[in-house]
């Protein structure tokens, strides 16, 4: 079982300035791409079409929730029911709502900030396009990547509720994540920024005013166990997926 899980706010203070400064890094970088993100992604991109099953295994990786939001929410699950701790339940809950925060932040910062398109769409670079990887990314400014941003979230309220598999899910995370850069949806440096930015939209939600929020969540959760976890689920598997049903359906019907 964890231990209750205790924040100063010097804490938070310190990870978000810090994180702060790699996303502004990040930024520097995506502006002067030919620095960094070029050289590096085609040295990623080398690799690409030696292996048609090694291809087709990294393609699956970065499109397929499963190897990502799905084996994450798992895990943020896990440390809910490993603690009866409410305050400990109140960061889960608020840093898991946090994650998805930071990705819907992501979208916005890919739309006002002038960076770059995606690798898979960049006539500079030449990209060759792995077996099995035809998937037509769109063609708005790639930086910071969306898909880490929620992720990463995840894995560090994962990291802050002190789970056992904490490492494990950094680990995987970063993996998977790589996937997304050898595919040509992402350059290096829109990863790092969607990471950092994940970390400080996290990280600002342990703050005392979000988790007030949370705490009443968590009182109503023991008051009306059935209607909350009933939400719980639905709204987990919608940020597991990155609320891929929805988004598809009122993208096909051009809403937005």
């Amino acid at each position: 079982m964890m231990l209750e899980i205790t924040i100063d706010k010097h804490r938070i203070r310190r990870n978000v300035l810090a994180s702060g400064a790699v996303f502004l890094a990040a930024l520097a970088l995506a502006l002067f791409p030919d620095g960094f993100d070029r050289p590096l992604t085609e040295f990623i991109n080398s690799f690409a079409n030696r292996s048609a099953l090694f291809d087709k295994l990294v393609a699956a990786s970065s499109v397929h929730f499963t190897y990502s939001g799905v084996l994450l929410m798992a895990l943020i699950w896990y440390c809910w029911f490993d603690t009866k701790d409410l305050e400990t339940r109140a960061r889960i809950l608020v840093g898991t709502l946090a994650s998805f925060g930071a990705g819907v932040v992501s979208r916005f910062s890919q739309h006002a900030l002038s960076t770059h398109t995606r690798p898979f769409h960049d006539p500079t670079l030449n990209f060759h396009i792995p077996s099995g990887s035809e998937q037509p990314y769109n063609t708005w400014n790639s930086f910071p990547s969306d898909h880490v941003a929620v992720f990463a979230g995840l894995v560090v309220v994962i990291y802050i509720a002190r789970s056992r598999f904490a490492l494990l899910a950094i680990v995987w995370t970063a993996i998977i994540e790589i996937s997304r850069a050898y595919v040509g949806a992402h350059y290096p440096s829109d990863l790092i920024g969607g990471a950092a930015l994940a970390a400080i939209v996290v990280w600002i939600s342990q703050a005392s005013w979000p988790m007030s929020l949370g705490r009443r969540a968590v009182m109503w959760a023991q008051s009306s166990p059935a209607l909350f976890y009933m939400g719980a689920f639905f709204f987990s598997y919608q940020i597991a997926t990155l609320f891929a049903d929805i988004r598809n359906t009122f993208g096909s019907l051009h809403i937005w």
